[in-house]
């Protein structure tokens, strides 16, 4: 590991909203890391990166369209994580946690 989770989890961000029909990103870290960045009123990621001695633990958030393949957008995701910094041992997790209605 080189990167800590303050370092990869911006990157790991920006990797997953740049992965097509990706259309929108949700947090994916515990209630309370939010609601104290919310109270000091600092700008936390998306992406938990929870580490653990020499492995991590990714778990990342996103909304798919309706019309797109979830399983598919999905491994886009997991991939696209890898490529941002995540090593071959950490553990990768991608929920989709919504269909978006297509726009019409």
């Amino acid at each position: 590991m080189t990167d800590n989770a303050a370092e990869l989890a911006p990157r790991i961000d920006l990797a997953v909203t740049a992965v097509a029909g990706v259309r929108e990103s949700y947090s994916a870290r515990p209630v309370v890391a939010r609601a104290y960045e919310r109270m000091a009123e600092v700008e936390g990621s998306l992406a938990a990166v929870e580490e653990a001695g020499e492995t991590r633990a990714i778990t990342v958030c996103i909304g798919v369209s309706a019309d797109d393949d979830s399983a598919e957008v999905a491994s886009a995701v997991a991939r696209a994580v890898r490529s941002a910094g995540a090593g071959s041992s950490d553990t990768v997790r991608v929920r989709v946690a919504r269909l978006v209605a297509p726009r019409i």
